[in-house]
């Protein structure tokens, strides 16, 4: 019965994440661990009209530079809070942006896709 509550709660956050739609799924998704967790499909890519993508891209190439972790991290922070600037809500946003900073810091670089 648990298996059967978890499969229905992904699958709803999966239809809110995408939609119904599958043309509203972008199919570039860097933001998250990767292929490990499922492709990132339940990881969202952006808020309130924010796009994370290019400031996710851009931390994993850091990463895959000579560059320190926390270097990496705090430019991924900046990128994120650039984005928000033109969000529908920049200041939820911006919390959104410190909450995957937070998760970065605290697990990041810990799994290699």
């Amino acid at each position: 019965m648990r298996q059967i509550r978890l499969a229905a709660i992904l699958a709803l956050a999966f239809m809110a994440n995408c939609g119904l739609v599958q043309a509203e799924c972008p199919p570039w998704r860097p933001c998250g661990a990767g292929t490990p967790f499922g492709g990132n499909r339940l990881i969202p890519q952006g808020f309130y009209g924010a796009d994370f993508r290019p400031a996710c891209a851009a931390h994993d190439a850091c990463y895959g530079t000579c560059a320190s972790r926390r270097d990496c991290d705090r430019q991924f922070l900046n990128n994120m809070n650039c984005a928000c600037e033109g969000s529908s809500n920049p200041r939820a946003c911006m919390r959104r942006a410190r909450g995957y900073y937070i998760a970065t810091r605290l697990f990041g670089g810990l799994v290699r896709n």
